[in-house]
């Protein structure tokens, strides 16, 4: 299968994509967002997310950021460290890359039909995809979703679930792209088995390594893709459907005493979970 990935440069993709070459074919590599982690950067995302909800709550989520990378995760290299093939090294890619600053523009999308994909595979992006795009490959766009659809669509989906302790929508999602955010056809979708010193101060750390999990099975399902064309998604009927967005401060401690007070339950944020079928 030729598969052309579209997401952001960072060594965890970069791992995730060499593990895939092994089996499928990689024609190439559209790095997207290359300005995110700038300064510049930054400060567009704050100013979206202002004229977009306001100036009270972009403050209440850049908090949570802050308190996040402070006090929350400061222990999360030592998790990396367990991975570093994923988490830490920056692997080298055998397939041409691109960085792309517009995925829509029309010399890129011109681009994508001469290289004519059987599939576009995103991870670790906030582009929404159009239509002019995700129609392009022979057998559609595929999202890698962290979390479990459609009852966790959207974003930071892994920390609302464990603040939230529902651990069965710990895990991860493929999605066949569609014109709504993480609501298309379901190709494959797996829970995360936890250990014993995974929790919500590992939130992010738990999240990637859901998708990790998953790999080998993501694998397997695009090659039954390629062989058959097609896929049965998995249901979705009478399931809850709901869209989260960025934590903010507020709400976290709101969850956080929530759940000191329910005292049966108090700051149990780990579990054994299984695989769905």
């Amino acid at each position: 299968m030729k598969i052309m990935f579209a997401g952001r440069d960072n060594c965890f993709n970069r791992k995730f994509i060499a593990e895939m070459s092994v089996e499928h074919e990689i024609v190439c590599c559209l790095f997207l967002e290359p300005d995110r982690g700038t300064t510049l950067g930054r400060v567009k995302k704050i100013g979206k997310r202002v004229t977009k909800y306001g100036l009270i709550r972009a403050f209440d989520e850049l908090a949570f950021h802050v308190f996040d990378r402070l006090f929350l995760r400061k222990r999360e290299k030592e998790f990396y460290r367990n991975n570093p093939d994923f988490f830490i090294g920056n692997t080298e890619l055998s397939c041409p890359v691109y960085n792309i600053k517009n995925i829509h523009d029309e010399k890129c999308l011109k681009m994508i039909k001469e290289i004519a994909p059987d599939i576009i595979f995103s991870i670790c992006s906030h582009i929404l995809f159009e239509k002019s795009l995700y129609k392009i490959p022979r057998l559609g766009t595929f999202v890698l979703h962290e979390g479990i659809t459609p009852e966790y669509r959207g974003l930071h989906t892994c920390l609302w679930a464990l603040m939230k302790r529902e651990y069965q929508y710990v895990g991860y999602t493929v999605l066949k792209v569609n014109s709504q955010i993480d609501s298309g056809e379901i190709l494959l979708q797996g829970q995360y088995n936890f250990n014993a010193k995974e929790n919500y101060k590992a939130w992010s750390w738990v999240g990637h390594n859901a998708l990790i999990y998953g790999l080998q099975d993501i694998i397997k399902s695009f090659r039954e893709l390629e062989r058959d064309g097609e896929f049965v998604p998995i249901k979705k009927e009478n399931r809850p459907n709901y869209y989260y967005t960025w934590m903010r401060l507020s709400e976290f401690l709101f969850l956080y005493m929530k759940n000191y007070f329910f005292k049966e339950h108090k700051f149990q944020f780990f579990g054994v979970l299984k695989k769905i079928n």
